[in-house]
Parts: structure tokens; sequence; C-alpha cells
């Protein structure tokens, strides 16, 4: 239903039930209770904000409450100062489009829960639980702790947003599959003066599979792409292609406790570790650029099968690729081990230690790569055994 040619004006908490066009101007009104300012009670409905500005002024309660609804779209309002600009709940087929849902709740110099259910969640620009097949696209959502965040969200479409500048994460997975996350403008989301606090550009957490992760610009951000739980549900057969994770001051890219990434045609440069895959298994690597980190270009810890692969390394402080075990790690009794990984078809050069490091590494295969300028092109350690060198 298209918007009234009529121009509604807001003067406390609003019940739309129809197409909607609002008269610009500037709303101050709170919402105390957290029940929203505009209540979204009808299906298919359209509501355009024409600018106003929707000024919450207590960084408590919604600007926007939808639940339960359909094919409604929510374009062209300026919604700051509340807990979420946008709460939308146990909804289909949303468009979220051309907003600016900036300067809404925010925190820093704490350590963030990866894994905070929804009870616990930080503010910040859109939050999404039990949403499904919707399209959010064009929006800015920054200098908060989070512009998108998605709970038990599924086959939506992340688009064009620009959700940089934030201090927890620009776009959060919480338990969201199937997701396509693109060209979305993600830098400079950090935390702790800098040091990051486990702040990602996009943060993907707690059974969170199959999401595409493509064309992202995630760059000096805590973490660029941040994967990752301990003791939580894994996230597993995502796909992260084409994005820019680099300038981070910890991982430009981090998969950990997971099965069957696929990382490709990404760049990981000038952050203290290109990739940082601590127990996963099978995830791969191919055609990303991995170089000038500070210490490691790949840092695989308890690893399995994993696959490294016509990637450029070059240039990383340390060791180009390592494959590293603690044998007094039993947190996971299944990943004790470090083996049957392949390395093939990379450039691996001008690494300051090894081009390839083994240590306590076996069953593993490093062959048909190029070396040049390393000081040793592989080297093995400890209880390393059974690879295949060539």
């Amino acid at each position: 239903m298209q918007p009234d040619s009529r121009r509604a004006e807001l003067s406390g908490r609003t019940l739309v039930t129809t197409g909607t066009s609002f008269r610009p101007g500037h709303y101050r009104l709170a919402d105390p209770d957290g029940g929203g300012v505009i209540v979204v009670a009808a299906d298919g409905v359209v509501l355009d904000g024409n600018g106003l500005i929707l000024d919450g002024m207590q960084k408590a309660g919604f600007g926007i409450v939808l639940r339960g609804r359909t094919g409604v779209v929510i374009r062209n309002f300026v919604i700051r100062n509340f807990f979420y600009a946008i709460f939308a709940e146990d909804c289909t087929d949303l468009v979220i489009e051309d907003n600016d849902l900036s300067e809404n709740a925010g925190s820093d110099g704490t350590f963030l829960d990866l894994n905070q259910p929804l009870s616990a969640a930080c503010g910040g620009g859109i939050l999404f639980h039990r949403v499904t097949g919707s399209a959010v696209r064009r929006n800015v959502a920054s200098r908060q702790d989070v512009g998108i965040n998605l709970y038990a969200s599924h086959r939506n479409l992340i688009q064009d947003n620009d959700v940089s500048h934030n201090t927890a994460w620009g776009i959060r997975l919480f338990a969201s599959c199937e997701n396509r996350i693109e060209r979305n403008q993600a830098h400079h989301v950090n935390r702790c003066g800098g040091t990051g606090c486990d702040a990602a550009g996009i943060l993907v957490t707690s059974g969170s599979h199959r999401n595409n992760v493509i064309g992202n610009d995630l760059r000096y951000s805590g973490d660029g792409f941040f994967l990752g739980n301990q003791f939580s549900p894994p996230s597993d057969k995502n796909l992260i292609e084409g994005n820019d994770g680099s300038y981070s001051p910890n991982n430009a890219f981090e998969a950990t406790f997971s099965t069957g990434n696929v990382f490709r045609n990404n760049i990981a440069t000038h952050s203290n570790y290109g990739f940082w895959l601590g127990f996963s298994r099978e995830t791969i690597l191919e055609g990303n650029v991995i170089a000038y980190n500070r210490t490691d270009g790949v840092n695989w810890e308890h690893g399995q099968g994993g696959v490294i692969r016509d990637n450029l390394i070059t240039r990383n402080g340390r060791h180009g690729v390592a494959f590293t075990l603690d044998p007094a790690n039993h947190d996971l009794p299944d990943r004790v081990t470090s083996e049957r990984h392949l390395v093939t078809g990379n450039t691996i050069r001008n690494n300051g230690r090894c081009g390839v490091y083994l240590l306590h590494t076996t069953d593993s295969t490093v062959t048909g790569n190029v070396f040049a300028g390393n000081r040793r092109d592989v080297c093995a350690e400890g209880r390393s055994a059974r690879n295949q060198v060539g």
C-alpha cells in the first residue's frame, strides 16, 4: 500500500495501519516503556519519513517497532538516540532502505561478549529477531555499538549499507543462516582505544551457517571479519569472498571452531595476522592477497584438513603460513592434532622466517608452490611427521 498523499505528524506513540508519508521535522519523542514511538500494525504498508528526524533523547526504547508484519517498507527516516532505531520481530518480506539510523546506544572500553543473547544485546541501528526474506539496503548506521544486528534471521539481503565507525560490530549474525551480506562499508569498527576488544566489521557467531559475505570494506576494524565462538554452536559453510579486512590491529580475517568455511579473493594485509584459523577444520583459502602482516600471513593452530591454494603470501613479518599445535591444550578432545593440510599453487615469498612453518603437524602436503626470498622455505619442528614437501 503506497503512502497516503497527506503528511502525518508525530506527537506521541503513533499506530500505523495504512501507508503513511510523514511531515518533515525534528521530533523529540522518547520511548520510556520500549513499545516504540512508531508502531507498524498492518501488513503491506509503506512508511516514508521524508527526511524527518526522530530523536529519542535517552538512548532507550525504539524508534520504529514491527512485530509479526509482512511486506512493510520503511524509508527516508533519520532516527537517533534510541536503544535501537528499528526493531523487527517475527516479520517477513520487509524493505528497510535509505535511512540514517546512527547515534543510538553505544559504549566503549569493555571487552565484548560475542555470544550475547537478545536479552543482553548491544544497542544500535537495526535489530532483527526471527526476520526472514527481507532487504536492508543503502542505510547509514554509524557511531553506536552495532549497525545491523541479526538474531535467528534467515535469507535476508544486507546490501550497500554504511555501518562504519561503530564500537562493537558493523554487522552481526547470531544463529542466522543463508543471508547475503554484500557491498557494505564496515570499516573503522573498533573499541578499547583501537585494540579491538573483539570488535569487528562483520561478526558471524553462534550457529550461523551458509551465509555469503561478498565485497565488503572491513578495513581498520578490531578484526575485519570475525567468525568465532568456542563452546557455543559453530558457524559452518559460509562463503567470504572479495572483502578487504586489512589494517586490523589483530586479524584481518578470523574463523575459529568451525568447519567448511571458504575464503576466496579477499585482501588481508597490514594487520597483526592476515588469517587466524584456530581450531577450524576443512577451511579453504584460495586466491587471497595475504601480505605485509606483522606476524604471520596465516596462523592455523589445532586445525585439520585445510586447503591453502593459489594465494599470494608475501612480506609477512614471521611466517607466511604457520600450522601449529599446543600438545597441552585439550579443551576440544577431537581437535588435539594439526594434520591433513594442503598448501599448493601459492606464491610464498619474502616472509621474515619461514614460508611454511609446521609445528607438531602431520600428514600434510606442501607442493607446487613458488618460493622466493624467505629465510627458509619450509620449516618443520616438534613432532611433525609424514609430511610431503616438494
